[in-house]
């Protein structure tokens, strides 16, 4: 009951009401545009060179531009930078739909178009995900998170299938349209907010960067499972965005055969968070080494064009899996690493992670051409296994467990050092 009066007075607050709206109305929209986009590439002529190529450019200005966007959503207002972002994304969209409708879009313009959407992005992320601390106070900050995570999970859920739907229907071009829509009405709602300039640093970026850097290249657990995120990351993001519509599209029936995977995928998700939950897994380094190798199933299902219904199940799997170490991962991260440290430990790490990405959306794609769907991601699949369970031969990272604090900060063996010097910090005396 309480938590139901929570997210009653949550949304009585008017500013984050309108940021609710514009927030779940863009990603309604979003989570069927990148099905449309795939589509509207392989019917343009485009094979799985050419996806490749479109996926990279759409990933590679938000790895680039990660840091720069998060410096200014904590130096202008987010509010600003948001409006402007979702103007920019809608604005693309009208124009590359108005393209495909009229039958004279060119693989190049929906190139041209994914870029500017990745950069976009690029700058809405960091200052959406910073913006509840200024729309309600710190009371009902969890209460905030929760009820902005329910919609977006279920948009995650429900929008591929609609866009495989509208898709396999009426075209991408449609599909595109209504993410158009739905981003210039997220402008509308987005306006309507009006959040106060933030507070700035005292000390420069550069030395904030080279503060974080010390303390996560410190931390030989964390640079491990951040090596190993990077390739499994990449594997996962190569095999299921670029091979899955590519398979869909050859061998599954399509768009609708695409949603209905990604949708499952999706769906695992909402159900993993739940499972984590349930069950509370301690054991952080084999959970997430275990669970980061489930991503594999729904791979091998599609390397060798398993029946529908075996690859939506394989990836449900995957879903839950995968969010069961994001939410063991995310959980142990806040124990061992200070608050001050958080924010650039996790940019360093997310950037770590995304960086060989839009490399590999190339190279697969090229590679694609000398040898067949079938042993591109089974190699792929064995690639990510491997890295997943790699780092389980090492038995400190067997040992990593919820309540057992590692002390690898550049504090050495004086953990006094380390308030000290982010205090320093605050006060812009950090050299």
């Amino acid at each position: 009951m309480n938590s139901v009066k929570e997210a009653s007075a949550v949304l009585h607050h008017r500013q984050f009401r309108y940021f609710w709206l514009g927030r779940v109305v863009s990603s309604i929209g979003s989570a069927a545009a990148p099905i449309a986009v795939a589509f509207a590439a392989l019917e343009a002529g485009g094979g799985v060179e050419w996806l490749g190529f479109i996926l990279a450019l759409n990933i590679a200005p938000q790895v680039f531009l990660l840091l720069v966007g998060g410096v200014l959503g904590d130096r202008v207002r987010r509010d600003r930078v948001m409006v402007i972002a979702n103007a920019v994304s809608g604005v693309v969209q009208v124009a590359i739909a108005i393209l495909i409708l009229a039958g004279v879009a060119e693989l190049w313009m929906l190139a041209a178009s994914v870029f500017l959407l990745g950069a976009a992005s690029a700058f809405f992320q960091p200052a959406s995900q910073r913006s509840i601390v200024q729309l309600v106070p710190p009371e009902l900050r969890l209460a905030a998170n929760a009820v902005l995570r329910l919609p977006l999970n279920v948009a995650k859920v429900l929008g591929p299938a609609l866009g495989g739907l509208v898709v396999a229907l009426i075209g991408p071009g449609w599909a595109l349209a209504f993410n158009a829509s739905t981003f210039l009405l997220s402008v509308f709602f987005l306006a309507s907010i009006q959040l106060p300039q933030p507070i700035k640093s005292k000390t420069s970026a550069l030395s904030a960067f080279r503060t974080g850097w010390k303390e996560f290249s410190a931390r030989r657990w964390y640079v491990i499972m951040v090596a190993q995120s990077a390739v499994t990351v990449l594997m996962w993001l190569v095999g299921f965005q670029l091979f899955g519509p590519v398979v869909s599209h050859s061998s599954l029936g399509g768009a609708f055969a695409w949603g209905l995977i990604s949708g499952g995928f999706a769906f695992g998700l909402v159900g993993g968070s739940l499972v984590a939950v349930a069950v509370r897994p301690r054991r952080v380094g084999i959970t997430v080494s275990l669970c980061m190798a489930t991503q594999a199933l729904p791979l091998v299902a599609l390397a060798f064009v398993a029946p529908l219904g075996v690859i939506v199940g394989a990836a449900v799997l995957a879903g839950i899996a995968l969010d069961i170490s994001i939410v063991s991962w995310s959980a142990y991260f806040q124990e061992q690493i200070p608050e001050g440290l958080q924010s650039r430990l996790s940019s360093i790490s997310t950037f770590g992670q995304l960086l060989p990405v839009p490399i590999g959306y190339v190279l697969f794609a090229l590679l694609s051409g000398y040898f067949s769907n079938t042993i591109m991601v089974s190699l792929m699949s064995g690639i990510l296994v491997v890295a997943a369970l790699l780092p389980l031969l090492l038995p400190s990272i067997r040992q990593l467990r919820l309540g057992q604090v590692v002390d690898e900060s550049i504090a050495g063996e004086n953990d006094d050092l380390l308030p000290d010097l982010l205090a320093k910090e605050a006060k812009g005396e950090a050299t």
